[in-house]
Order: structure tokens, then sequence, then C-alpha cells
């Protein structure tokens, strides 16, 4: 039973319950009416048949209202979303099904999916009618298309909408009444691919795809393969079945990385980028076309659009008297266009003169848009005002141009946009009152026509009017801008439909002329957008003189362009330099900007490209510090943060520190004044004491390490949420600095404390356990480092078990670091005398590392290595000494290869990787000669370290060395090893004069 409050209207309710079915029978009515509302009496029955939500009675039934059976649908809609699935309503298709089980088929599908879509399960309507569609298109059953052209006004919308009620439309359409469009322009169809049993059973068309440069311009008008109209250049008619929307599909190539489908409403054009490349068509049914590759275009040899002036300052007549001002003011107008336009100028002309160089422009045609300017007097004519021309005679009508002649000539040019600006002028005694219709628009071969006319009384001051306010509408744009439509700072040239708005909105409406606009057609591109901000703005102009408002998008918008990777050097420049004329505030936005660049450069490996642009943004931000210094000093903090950042990643310790050293000055002014700024300045101490550790001052940085985490600790007591995640990378940090000078249980107990933050955040947010991983990571080194062997395996243990989980959900992220963990497991398994198993982890972390570094991480090479070097101590350790040998020796190719790329940053990794390849083929017996000369090679590496840094590498060359004098007794050469004995005794006791 329904309950009483969803309508107070008994008639109302019981019509909500029938709206499902197309027929409504007294007995269906009956039966609905006891099982869903039983405490309603038979009159409702009989109020129902008799009300407004009935269009029409028979013996049989009623037929509702098709906008009330949608309204009560929505209604029914309610009802079933708000009841339990066991209430009574739910029940409403059973009873219907069962009433009309003798219905024809057609009806009691169109009675099912209406149910399924008022139910809300619209994935069941392409499955209820797919017995339609392949009746239609396999049985070719035109009973069911005269049933579908019938219904689809009944039919929900959620069945419209659906991808076979589309389809099942398409093949009804040409019995819909022609003055009904059953689909909605902005609706999807299927991809083309998806329509070939609908493309059995429909008629090919022809529709026009012209190639426009890098975009294609397609146009879902059909057109009369009979015609012999010439077609621009480009131009191509594809034969498509008659679908509504049209439809075909963009294939893959080129700098397209995947198909694109296209829509295309039958009577509309849209234009879609594809690049310089060839261009492969498919349509639905199936058939390919390929539009040839084209042609790089020639600088400066193609402008984008033509302007012909035409201007009548005297006339033969005596009655005309002379608009002296028209030559200047034409070439004005030419101007303003911009020199984007090639401009021609007709002074004085004959009647004679002007039609014939409207006609020479068809045969010489021109892509680009042709904008016509007149001006002059107009003389009063049948259909409309008449042009004059210097030969013209007020009374004899054939000596001036009608303004529907001129309009044809210019849309007869070939071009693919038409502007005609006729600048009228009435001559001195004329009425008034002049008849001015609309010119036939007749695109031809163009996508758009316009046209725009004023008519001003001589003599009376506003002759120049219309001109002179054209000029400034081109050079400025409109005073008053409709938001959301064209002369945005983001569009380099305004649409045709854009600029007859703009004449609307900002014609001075006190005036006695008010232009008249005409146009049809799509509208492109078609003037210089004056309001452009990547743009060179004239000296007497600037981008804010535009106002505030424009100032606002035009610094977003230069700010995207600024940010943007792929934005050319020039442009760039120039938008940096149009953000500070808009304002020393904007130039803030610039450098911003510029910081998220570098950003962006840094994400794609581009370091160099990064610190260009973080230096770029300091040298903007200086001379603001002192005009705007609480928004431009933060900003500074940033960006010099920015490239200490960037030049630390690269190892460039020594640049690093004075950016590095400024940011934390500078910070730390601001933060006194400014507490929310102490953020900023916690990270840039953290990276302080990275810097200072790079370096070596290793005091320094934990100095610097211990204020950074102090002042996160007060931060995150204050706001945990905020604060916890930066405190727990602040104590990793501190660790590292703690174990770096000889304090391990320190390190510890930091990283201790890091991986507690990290453990907490994973518990409630699942994202954060690579964080925790990463921690983890951290605290095994120092457990290591503080010989807490056991506590270190079992930490590396459940490191490697979180970072193998996510590197299986996300393995192009987390593989690498989880080949990193499987090494330290191995390395742990090793601590603890399990060599067996040490070496079965390292062997699956080398599996994965040669994985990786096959797919082109070349980054991954030094891990890599690092790893196989294990491997080969435990190979051999264990008695695979040929095993051993191979893995140690891809190591050692592994290093030469990034010692060669990076002169001495390797070097140590790579006398260490031959020590171990010259153990190994030591153990092979047969390779004791080449054991010998890996020896000698890592002795003479170690020599050249040792002579830059004696401290750090003593003990080192030491081993090395004795190494070699041991591989050299074990072939007898007695003399040569005891030499390199008395070398090691002085290098160990300082003799060699380094100490």
């Amino acid at each position: 039973m329904i309950p009483e409050q969803h309508g107070t209207d008994p008639a109302e309710d019981l019509a909500t319950a029938l709206s499902v079915a197309v027929r409504v029978e007294p007995e269906l009515i009956r039966a609905v009416r006891l099982a869903l509302f039983p405490r309603l009496g038979v009159e409702t029955e009989s109020d129902l048949w008799f009300s407004e939500f009935v269009r029409s009675q028979g013996p049989t039934g009623v037929v509702f209202d098709n906008a009330e059976r949608h309204r009560l649908q929505r209604r029914l809609e309610r009802w079933l979303r708000q009841q339990p699935e066991d209430a009574p309503v739910h029940s409403l298709w059973r009873i219907i099904e069962r009433v009309h089980a003798d219905l024809s088929p057609a009806l009691l599908l169109e009675e099912h999916v209406t149910w399924l879509a008022v139910a809300g399960r619209p994935g069941e309507i392409d499955d209820a009618l797919a017995p339609a569609f392949k009746a239609i298109t396999q049985q070719n059953r035109d009973g069911l298309r005269q049933w579908l052209a019938s219904a689809w006004d009944r039919l929900p919308q959620a069945v419209r909408d659906s991808p076979t009620g589309w389809q099942l439309a398409q093949t009804a359409r040409p019995r819909f009444p022609a003055r009904r469009h059953p689909f909605g322009a902005e609706r999807a169809p299927l991809p083309a691919r998806r329509l070939g049993d609908l493309a059995r059973v429909l008629d090919d068309i022809r529709i026009t795809v012209r190639r426009d440069g890098d975009e294609l311009e397609i146009d879902g008008r059909p057109v009369d393969p009979g015609t012999h109209a010439e077609v621009p250049p480009g131009t191509y008619a594809l034969p498509v079945p008659d679908t509504a929307p049209r439809v075909l599909t963009l294939l893959a190539g080129g700098t397209r990385e995947r198909d694109e489908d296209l829509s295309v409403p039958p009577t509309w054009q849209i234009r879609v980028y594809v690049g310089p490349g060839p261009v492969l068509l498919r349509s639905a049914r199936g058939h390919l076309f390929l539009l040839p590759e084209r042609a790089a275009p020639t600088r400066g040899a193609e402008p984008a659009g033509r302007f012909l002036g035409v201007s009548t300052a005297h006339y033969a007549h005596e009655t005309l008297p002379p608009l002296s001002d028209s030559p200047d003011l034409f070439r004005e107008v030419g101007t303003a266009l911009g020199d984007s336009y090639v401009r021609e100028y007709l002074t004085d002309p004959s009647l004679a003169a002007v039609t014939e160089r409207l006609r020479r422009l068809s045969a010489r045609r021109h892509r680009g848009p042709l904008v016509v300017y007149v001006r002059g007097y107009a003389l009063p004519g049948r259909g409309g005002p008449r042009l004059a021309f210097h030969d013209s005679d007020p009374e004899r009508p054939e000596t001036a141009l009608s303004t529907e002649a001129l309009f044809h000539l210019a849309t007869a040019s070939g071009a693919d946009q038409v502007l005609v600006l006729l600048d009228h002028v009435r001559p001195p005694g004329s009425t008034r009152d002049w008849g001015f219709g609309p010119p036939p628009m007749e695109l031809r071969t163009a996508s758009w026509a316009g046209q725009v006319a004023a008519l001003v009384p001589h003599g009376t001051g506003w002759d120049r009017l219309f001109g002179s306010w054209l000029v400034r509408l081109l050079s400025r744009g409109p005073d008053e801008v409709a938001q959301a439509w064209g002369w945005s700072p983001r569009d380099r040239f305004i649409t045709g439909g854009e600029l007859m708005r703009a004449v609307a909105a900002d014609w001075p409406g006190q005036y006695p002329s008010t232009p008249r606009n005409f146009a049809t057609g799509v509208p492109r591109a078609l003037l210089p957008n004056p309001r452009y901000a990547l743009r060179d703005f004239p000296d007497d102009l600037a981008p804010a003189d535009f106002g505030e408002a424009y100032a606002h998008e035009a610094a977003a918008f230069l700010s995207e362009v600024i940010s943007d990777v792929t934005t050319a050097a020039e442009d760039r420049e120039r938008a940096v330099t149009n953000m500070l004329l808009l304002g020393p505030e904007r130039g803030v936005e610039a450098a911003v900007a510029l910081d998220e660049l570098a950003e962006r450069f840094a994400a794609a490996g581009h370091r160099a490209d990064a610190a260009v642009a973080h230096q770029h943004a300091i040298a903007l931000l200086r001379p603001l510090a002192e005009e705007l210094p609480d928004s431009a000093l933060p900003a500074l903090g940033a960006s010099l943060y920015g490239l200490a950042s960037r030049l630390a990643e690269a190892y460039r310790w020594t640049e690093a520190r004075p950016a590095a050293e400024e940011c934390v000055a500078l910070n730390r002014h601001v933060a006194r004044s400014r507490p929310e700024q102490r953020p900023r300045l916690a990270e840039s101490l953290h990276l302080w004491s990275l810097v200072l550790h790079g370096g070596g001052e290793h005091r320094a940085a934990l100095d610097a390490a211990a204020e950074a985490t102090d002042l996160f600790r007060r931060l995150a007591a204050e706001d945990p949420l905020a604060h916890r995640p930066a405190l727990a990378v602040s104590l990793t940090g501190l660790a590292n600095r703690y174990g770096r000078v000889g304090l391990p249980h320190d390190a510890l107990q930091a990283a201790v404390s890091a991986t507690a933050i990290r453990r907490e955040q994973a518990a409630s947010d699942p994202g954060a356990r690579a964080d925790l991983a990463r921690s983890l990571h951290v605290r095994w080194y120092w457990e290591r480092a503080a010989q807490y062997a056991e506590a270190a395996l079992a930490t590396i243990t459940e490191c490697v078990a979180i970072r193998r989980e996510l590197a299986s959900l996300r393995p192009e992220t987390h593989r690498p670091q989880f080949a990193e963990s499987l090494n330290c497991l191995a390395i742990s398994f090793a601590d603890l005398g399990r060599t067996d198993r040490a070496m079965m982890t390292a062997r699956e972390a080398v599996s994965v590392y040669r994985e990786l570094v096959a797919g082109g991480a070349v980054d991954l090479r030094q891990p890599h290595a690092r790893t196989l070097r294990n491997l080969a101590l435990w190979q051999g350790t264990l008695g695979r000494p040929a095993e051993a040998e191979s893995a140690a020796a891809e190591a050692v190719g592994h290093y030469r290869e990034l010692e060669a790329e990076q002169s001495g940053l390797h070097r140590a990794d790579l006398a260490d990787a031959l020590e171990m390849w010259s153990w190994a083929l030591d153990l092979l017996g047969e390779g004791r000669p080449r054991a010998i000369d890996a020896a000698r090679q890592a002795a003479a590496l170690y020599r050249r370290l040792f002579a830059t840094e004696p401290d750090k590498y003593r003990r080192a060359l030491a081993r090395s060395v004795n190494t070699l004098s041991i591989r050299l007794d074990a072939l007898g050469r007695a003399r040569e090893a005891a030499r390199l004995r008395a070398e090691v005794h002085e290098i160990l006791s300082g003799r060699d004069g380094t100490r």
C-alpha cells in the first residue's frame, strides 16, 4: 500500500501507478487499485477515467497525455526509491505483465522498458531492447520501425538515451515527423566500431571533411553528389551511414595515441585537432579513408585573412558632398585587423571597378577569411540601401550597388569565412525610414558569413562614428563584455559570432543609427583578439588597461602558459613580461608559476631546466620583496628552497649552500612576524641540514636537523593532522645526522619515533603504507648499525612484506623500492649467518633489478650492481665460484658504465666490485691470472681515491694492495708480493707522507 503522504489526490496516486502502461483498461485499473490502494473506493476509478491526466477515452480503455505520463513516471520513480523492497508498489510490474499477457509484443516491450527505467534498472534496458534491434536489422521487421516512430515520445528519457534505444531510433528515423528531431545534438552515440548491424539497414549519405592546417573540419550536413560546385582544396566528401549524429572514428597514428570517436550533429560542423601527419578515418560501415599529410606551411606565404577596403570620398554628382575623412578611416579599420590580414584599398572607385575587383576574388581562391569594409554614401532603393561610388547618380538606381549584390559577390570569393562591414552615410535631406532587410545568407563554400551595417545621417557630427567605434572595438575589445563569451584573454582569435554579440552589446545606444547584424553558419576564428594576453601590446596599451576582471583571468591564463613545460621559450618570456604589466602583485604570481614549471621539469628528470626556472623566479621576486613583502618574501623563500633542492638532488652541494642558507634566513625573518610561516622555516631547516651534510659539515647538519625536528614537534602538537607527516620526515633526517656523527643509538631512537608516526598514519590511511615501509627501511639501517641484528631482521621483513604487496598493486611505482628492501633483507640474513637465505633473497632482488634495468630504468644500475656484488659474496661463500664470478663480472660491467658517464662518482664502488671479482676468479682456480689483473685495477683506483682523501681511503687502499700481494704470492711472484706488503706497511704507518 502506498502511504498517504505520497499524494493527496487519490486519482493522481492511481494514475501514477498506472503510468507504466501504454493502454489502461478497466481491468488493469481495478487490479492495480486493489493491490496497491485497497482503501480507495471504486469511485476513484471513475475519477481517473475523466481526469486531466487522460488524453483520450475509448470503449476499451484510456490513454494518458504524454507530458502528464512522463511527470507521473517521475513520481512513480520516487515512490520506488523510497519504499522498501517488500512494499506492494514493487509488485506493480507483475500485475501489468499478467493483465497484459495478450498485448502485442511491441507494446509489451514498451511497457517493460518503461518499467525498467522508472524502477532504476537502466543497465537492463539494452538487453530488453536487443531482440527488437535484431529483428529490425537481421529480419527487416518494418512493423517494429513503425511502432518505434509512434512510441518514441512516450518512452522515458533513460530508454531514449540507452545505446540500443539510440540504434533503434536510427532505423526508424525516416518515419519520424519532419518537424521532430528525436536526438539531442549533445548526446554522444555509440562508437563507430559498434554500429556494424545498424549500418546494414541505413543508407549512406556524403558529408564533407576538410583539412584545415592541423585540424579537421567535419560538416554533418549531407551533400548532393550530383552537384559540381567547386570546393576548397583539402575537402573530401565521405560516405557514412545516415545516422544522427554522424559517427566517425579517428584512428590512432602520429601524435594520436588512441582512437577517438567523433559525433557530428546533422546540422553542425565540428573541428578536431589531428596534427600535421596523415589522418585515417573509419566509418560505422567499416570503410577506411586516408587523408594525406598536411604540407608544412611556408611562414608568411599564406596569410590568415584578406581585407578589402572600399572608400569613396569624392562624388561626380553635385548632391553628394565630399566625405573627406573616408580614406583615413578605411585605412584605420584595415590596420585594426592586425598583421595577420593582407590589406588592399580602393579609393574613390567606380561601380565597375568595385564589382570587377570583387569578381576577381573568386578567380584566386583564398582559404582564409575575407573582410570587406565599404565606406561612403548609401542611396535609398527597393529592398534596402544601395551603395554609391564615385560615378553613382542618385536618380539612376542602376548606378549604385545593392547590399544584396555586394554580399553575393563577397560570398562567392571562395573564402572560408566572410564578413561584410557597411559604413553608410545618408545623403543630405534624405528621409530617416529606409527599408533594411537581411541579405540572403548563402554559404556556398564558406562555413560562416556575416554582415554588420550602420546608416548615419550626414552633417550631424556622427559621420565617423561607426568606423571610429569599429577601430576601437577591433583594437581594444568591447567596453561591455557579457561574461562567458568571447574576447577572453585566453583566446588568440575571436569568432564572427562573438563579434556580432559585441556589436549588439557595445554600440552606444543613444545614437540615431544602430548597426544591423546578420549572420549564418558555424563561426570559427575570424579576427585577432586584442585582449589576447599572450601578445605584444602596443606602447599605448597594456593588459592592465582592460580592468580588474580582465587582469584576473589574464593572470590565470598566463600562469598556465608559464608553468607548462611545452611552452616555447619566447612565449614564456612574453607571458612573464605581460604579467608584470598587469601589476607588481601579478609578478609574484608569475614567479609562483615559474616555480611550478620547475617542479614539473624536475619530475620529468630535467633538473638543469628546473634550476633555471627557479633562478628566473628569484630574479623576478628580489625587486618585489621590498614593495610587496607580505606576498613576495614567502614566494622568494619558496623559490630559494626549490633552487637549493634541485642543486642538492644533483649533489651540487657547494652551489646549493648559498640558496639554502638564504632561504633559512629569509624564512626565519618572516616567521617572526607571521607564525603561519613556521612550517616553511622548518622545511628549509631540514633542507639546510641535508646541504650541510652533503658538504661534509656533519655537526652543523645535526644542529640544523635538531632545530627542524623541534619546530615540527611544536607544530604537530598544535595541529597533528597537518604536521605529523612532516615530523616523521624530519625525524628520519635527524636519525641520519646522528648516525653520521657516530651516535647510532640516538639515530635509532629518532628512527623508531618516525616509524611510530608512520604506523599510526597507515592504520587510518592505507595509502600511507609506502611511507611506513620507507621509515621501516631507515629503522632497519640503524638497528643494524647498533648491532641489534634480530630486531633488524624483523623490521626489514615487515618492510619487504609491505613493499611486495605495493609492488603487486602498482609495479611501475613500487618495484624499485621492493628490490632495494630485498637486498637489505638478504644482508640481515647474512648478518645472522644464514647465508643460504641471504643468497636466495639476493637472487630475487637481482631478478627484479634486471627486469627494471632492461625495461629502461638506467638509474637503477647502481643498486643493481651493489646487489650483484653482495650475491657474488654469498655465492662464493657457499662454494659456488662460477656463479659468484658471473655475478661479480656483471656488477663490474655496470659500475664501469656508470664511472664512464660520471667520472669519479662511482670510482670507489667500481674498485670494490673489482676486488670481489678478483676474489671470485681466484676461487675458480684457473682464473688466477685474471684475478691478479682485477686486483691490480682495484688497487690503481684506490690509489687515486687515496691521493684525494687519504683519511677516508687509507684502510681500503691497504686492504686492496694486500689482496694483490696475496694473488701474486699464489702464482709464485714472491718479489712483487714482498714489495707490495712493504707498501701496505707504509700506508698504514703514514710513512707515505699523508700524515
